[in-house]
């Protein structure tokens, strides 16, 4: 399904495409290397039958030679990781952001629903801030360093697959714990190097991560 055929059945959802110049405070597109060795290999990661599932680091994503082009050009030369989260998945649920960019890359298309750090105050995060990016497939990206996302939506039936590159450690287990009591930004940190907020229909806030999106958990209709 294309941009056009999405704003159509998504009309209260503004959507855009990661080429267009209102993608700029969010991310930008990345033409730093030859992709088709990362297609292949995307390909061969699994669509689970249903939900979303998130794999961190995988050894054949991490031991492409696009690897050592992003580690230099988005990271500085710091140690990253290369995984994918791939699904079925269409709903808001929650947002989350890193203290450094993520890149992401697709090969089936798929929508990103993200929001600017100033749309956060208080820790508490307007469904009305979100916007829908489009990402074609075959197209590689860099969202900055906390801007809010979260798990892509689907664009197509058979779900979507997206590769997942941060800093090494990110969304590893807390040796501290998870202290949603704490003060200030401290009760959003649910992983390493990952503050969430989550709407109160959610999984994400049976589970027990801070309820902090208020407004309509959006939905993307394709």
């Amino acid at each position: 399904m294309d941009l056009n055929e999405l704003r159509l059945k998504n009309p209260d959802l503004p959507l855009y495409s990661v080429t267009d110049s209102a993608f700029a405070p969010y991310g930008r597109v990345l033409s730093c290397a030859d992709t088709e060795d990362l297609s292949a290999a995307l390909n061969d990661t699994p669509i689970p039958a249903e939900g979303n599932c998130y794999v961190a680091s995988d050894p054949a994503l991490e031991g492409l030679p696009v690897m050592d082009t992003l580690r230099r050009l988005v990271y500085g030369e710091t140690e990253l990781q290369a995984g994918y989260c791939n699904g079925n998945g269409f709903t808001l649920n929650a947002e989350e952001y890193h203290k450094c960019s993520e890149v992401n890359y697709t090969t089936t298309g798929l929508v990103l629903l993200l929001a600017l750090p100033e749309d956060l105050r208080e820790n508490t995060l307007h469904s009305k801030s979100v916007k829908g990016f489009y990402l074609p497939s075959n197209t590689l990206v860099e969202i900055y360093p906390r801007v809010l996302h979260f798990a892509p939506c689907r664009v197509i039936e058979v779900g979507f697959r997206c590769l997942v590159v941060l800093q090494r450690g990110t969304n590893e287990p807390l040796e501290g714990g998870v202290n949603t009591a704490a003060a200030g930004e401290e009760k959003l940190l649910w992983m390493k190097n990952k503050w969430l907020v989550c709407h109160p229909d959610s999984p994400q806030a049976a589970k027990g991560a801070y309820i902090g999106i208020t407004g309509e958990n959006l939905t993307l209709k394709t």
